[in-house]
């Protein structure tokens, strides 16, 4: 080791992540035919299916939300969320 000096020592190798670029995506428009918009298990179960495919883990903020949807509630029904009206002002 260049700080201890210690002969006992391992190479250890970092994680690495993997583009794949938008060949990665083709799945994803035609996966989208079968999502209800306005059904938040629907949604809920999409973004489950493309972390997957993607090789990409979602963080526990979006677990959260994934959870909330599948109990069937509507992201933006509280304060903190968008709701529908909150885009009025750019018709």
């Amino acid at each position: 080791c260049e700080h201890c000096g210690s002969p006992k020592t391992e190479r250890v190798f970092s994680r690495v992540a993997v583009h794949r670029g938008l060949d990665g995506m083709e799945g994803a428009e035609a996966g989208l035919g079968d999502v209800d918009e306005n059904d938040p298990r629907s949604v809920a179960r999409w973004v489950r299916k493309m972390s997957r495919d993607m090789g990409e883990s979602l963080d526990g903020d979006m677990e959260g939300e994934l959870e909330r949807m599948e109990s069937g509630e509507m992201l933006g029904d509280d304060a903190g969320g968008l709701a529908d009206d909150d885009f009025s002002a750019l018709d």
